[in-house]
């Protein structure tokens, strides 16, 4: 179990935002218990050694608000004007903890940690037949994307291409500037053995034109 040095604010949409975001006609509404269900935990940095809640939400409510209205819509268009205080009060509850503990201190902890993790598994791990490498060992299968753009925000992380219901093989996205991009390999795979390249190189084309079409 590992301490994080962070207060958490758990925050509960209430009455006025339920009604709010069931104004929409979006096809999905937002029940009491759903909100309850799914109510949103942020964390913040510790700043002063005396606990006070109240100095917590009122250094932080600006944000919140903002934050919980994005999760429903994101174009502030349809955000309400004026938002204050009271009325942040009206549509949310606000709960503060001081203590936070992580209790799987071995996994990832953040989206960075998660891409992270992910990023040495497809370098140190056979794409297809799922064998355990060593950086060094193995080869690269290169593949060109016929829109890098569309995949832009994966550059220098891995870019999951499914094959079929129960196969996903999980590829690498260079980036622009890498030798790897100058030499029109957007996405490469870490594969052991000639066999796996082949398997690979045979089923990945045919994936990627789906993962076009879909994304």
């Amino acid at each position: 179990m590992s301490v994080l040095f962070r207060t958490a604010i758990t925050v509960t949409r209430k009455r006025p935002y339920i009604d709010w975001a069931n104004s929409f006609d979006d096809g999905v509404k937002l029940t009491e218990e759903l909100a309850h269900e799914r109510r949103t935990v942020y964390l913040v940095a510790q700043v002063d050694a005396k606990f006070d809640p109240a100095a917590v939400i009122e250094a932080n409510w600006q944000f919140l608000f903002e934050e919980e209205l994005a999760l429903w819509m994101e174009d502030e268009g349809d955000w309400p004007p004026s938002r204050t205080r009271e009325m942040f009060d009206q549509w949310f509850d606000a709960e503060v903890t001081d203590s936070v503990f992580d209790l799987d201190p071995d996994e990832p902890l953040t989206e960075t940690d998660v891409e992270i993790a992910d990023l040495d598994y497809a370098l140190h791990t056979c794409a297809w037949c799922e064998l355990e490498l060593n950086e060094t060992e193995g080869r690269m299968a290169g593949f060109a994307l016929e829109d890098r753009e569309r995949f832009a925000q994966r550059e220098g992380m891995v870019l999951p291409v499914p094959i079929d219901k129960e196969t996903v093989l999980v590829g690498m996205m260079s980036r622009r500037d890498s030798e790897a991009a100058r030499a029109g390999h957007d996405l490469v795979f870490h594969v052991c053995s000639s066999r796996c390249e082949k398997a690979v190189r045979k089923v990945v084309p045919k994936a990627l034109r789906k993962l076009l079409q879909t994304s």
